[in-house]
C-alpha cells in the first residue's frame, strides 16, 4: 500500500493505492475522518463519485470505477500515467490537450459536469490523458438535456482545458465572454475573498 497524496484539508479524502489479485487499485477513504465529516461530505462525494464512474463507464480515458467498500471507501482502476502538474511546460506535446478535448466531449456527451478539471486530475501517459477525480461532478438526469448548472459547468470544464492547453504549450490564455465570462470572474473573485479569510 502506497499513498498516492496527503489530503489538502481535513474534509478530503486518504487517497492511496493497493495491490488486490495482482492488480492495483486506488482506494479513496473518508475511514479517519471525523463523523461529521464522514457523514456531510466523504459519504455523499463518494455516493455520487460512483454514479459518475457508473454514468461514464466504458469512456477511454476515464478509469474503471470498481464501487464502493462500505460507506467511506471508493475503489478505482488505476489510470496510468504522470499528473500533468508534474510536467514542465513546453515538454507535453500537443496531442495530449486534443486527447484531453475528446475525453472531455464524450464526458460532456454522457451529460457530466466535472466542474474541477485541473493538472493534477489530467494523467498523461504518452499522448494519451486519464481523467480522475469527480468528486464535485455534476450529472444530468438527461444526457441529451443538461440542466442551466451542467451547461455552464461543462463550459468551466472546457475553458479549464483551454487554459491548460495555453499553459502549456505558450499560448496566449483564453479570456472568457459573455455571460459565462461575468460568471467565472465572478467565481474567481469569489475564491481569493475565501482564500484571504
Amino acid at each position: 500500500m502506497s499513498e498516492v497524496g496527503r489530503p489538502r484539508n481535513a474534509t478530503k479524502a486518504d487517497v492511496r493505492v493497493e495491490t488486490r489479485e495482482g492488480r492495483e487499485v486506488v482506494v479513496k477513504d473518508f475511514g479517519a475522518r471525523s463523523l461529521p465529516v464522514r457523514l456531510l461530505v466523504g459519504r455523499p462525494a463518494l455516493r455520487r463519485e460512483a454514479r459518475v464512474y457508473a454514468r461514464l463507464a466504458g469512456v477511454p480515458g476515464i478509469p474503471a470505477c470498481l464501487g464502493l467498500e462500505g460507506p467511506d471507501r471508493l475503489v478505482l482502476e488505476r489510470a496510468p500515467g504522470t499528473p500533468l502538474d508534474r510536467l514542465r511546460p513546453g515538454k507535453v506535446p500537443a496531442a495530449v490537450f486534443d486527447d484531453l478535448d475528446r475525453v472531455l466531449g464524450e464526458i460532456h456527451a454522457r451529460g457530466v459536469a466535472i466542474a474541477d478539471l485541473h493538472r493534477s486530475n489530467v494523467l498523461v501517459d504518452g499522448e494519451r490523458v486519464h481523467v480522475i477525480d469527480f468528486a464535485i461532478a455534476r450529472i444530468a438526469r438527461r444526457p441529451d438535456r443538461p440542466g442551466w448548472l451542467v451547461r455552464r459547468l461543462q463550459e468551466l470544464d472546457r475553458h479549464a482545458a483551454a487554459r491548460l492547453r495555453a499553459r502549456y504549450l505558450g499560448l496566449p490564455e483564453p479570456r472568457p465572454r459573455g455571460l459565462f465570462g461575468a460568471l467565472y470572474r465572478a467565481g474567481r473573485a469569489l475564491k481569493k475573498l475565501l482564500r484571504r479569510r
